[in-house]
């Protein structure tokens, strides 16, 4: 990781949480953080030169984009994962594929520990437009058949988008601040042509340069004017989350990714979700169905610089929630993680 001032530590937070849509969105970002326009460019494409970046662009809302997601599992011999993953990870739709278990330095019979269970050990996602989603899904069935493929969509999402801070990385991450009340709207939003370029252009990796969205409106043909005020109107409505820089998180020190699981009443589900949802340190909760292989309806996700830290923080997450009897598995594997493409 590159070495950092507090001062440039704040800047890529501020950089993660999104940049203004005004015409030097830069000079803005610097100004707030006491750093120079020139100094706020060069720290950004410093981290993207170097990887530590996965890139400077826009993050939609898939589903008022018109697609479907979901979170999947299966459980394959361990001596088999990696040819099945190759027909996960081919498929365009699927963005995250991880195996996930338990890291052989700590007990099985310890906090979160799996102790003489068995669970689903490799885990994707996948996202495509809603009226092809079903068909999608069964042609991979049939890829990776003899083994079972268990859907678990969100049923409510409680918390998304995650923010490190490289000032406190040993001790957690932050998140965008949202509204942990009702992030399930489904209203789906129809683009032209043009607005659908708009899109597939900024869900890339975007010249980071003084007059950004100029640049971006030079590259697509269009009045920057007109690109303003679509950015302002999609951020409004929640189609455009942000545009911004979104790291990678094991090359930035967060190399203990753990997905937390616990089984919670139906009549508690909201309750218990706002308040695992409410701890800085988780960056994304879940209500997903449970099935019998894996009992589980609260899923959190959280990252620490080491297995241990993991270990603890989901201690504490469950202590201070009141759950007990939770799993956590830890991302052992990293088979793939991209970002969403569109149209």
């Amino acid at each position: 990781m590159l070495e950092m001032s507090d001062k440039e530590s704040q800047l890529i937070m501020a950089a993660q949480r999104g940049i203004p849509v005004v015409e030097r969105p830069f000079a803005v970002l610097g100004e707030a953080c006491d750093i120079s326009e020139g100094e706020v460019i060069d720290i950004i494409n410093k981290l993207r030169a170097s990887g530590e970046a996965r890139r400077f662009g826009a993050v939609f809302d898939s589903r008022k984009l018109g697609y479907r997601s979901t979170l999947c599992s299966m459980q394959i011999p361990e001596d088999e994962i990696s040819d099945v993953s190759r027909n996960v990870t081919a498929l365009r739709g699927v963005t995250h594929a991880y195996q996930r278990g338990w890291n052989d330095e700590l007990s099985r019979d310890s906090v979160g520990g799996p102790r003489d269970n068995s669970w689903p050990n490799f885990w994707f996602t996948l996202a495509t437009p809603a009226k092809s989603f079903q068909n999608e899904l069964d042609t991979l069935r049939t890829a990776c058949a003899p083994y079972d493929i268990y859907d678990l969509p969100a049923l409510i999402r409680f918390k998304i988008d995650v923010v490190f801070d490289l000032r406190t990385r040993e001790r957690d991450e932050r998140v965008e601040p949202r509204s942990r009340t009702d992030l399930n709207s489904t209203e789906v939003y129809e683009l032209d042509q043009m607005q659908q370029s708009i899109v597939k252009y900024l869900e890339g990796d975007i010249p980071v340069v003084s007059e950004f969205y100029g640049a971006v409106a030079d590259h697509l043909s269009v009045e920057k004017s007109f690109l303003l005020e679509t950015l302002s109107v999609w951020q409004s409505n929640g189609v455009m989350r942000r545009i911004g820089l979104l790291l990678r998180h094991r090359k930035v020190g967060y190399k203990a990714n753990g997905m937390c699981c616990w089984n919670v009443p139906e009549d508690k589900i909201v309750e218990v979700g706002r308040l695992v949802a409410s701890v800085p340190e988780v960056t994304h909760c879940y209500e997903r169905p449970a099935f019998n292989a894996f009992p589980f309806n609260l899923f959190a996700m959280i990252h620490t610089t080491a297995w241990e830290n993991t270990q603890a923080l989901f201690q504490r997450i469950s202590d201070d929630s009141g759950l007990s009897n939770g799993q956590l598995l830890l991302s052992v594997r990293e088979f793939k993680k991209t970002s969403m493409q569109f149209f």
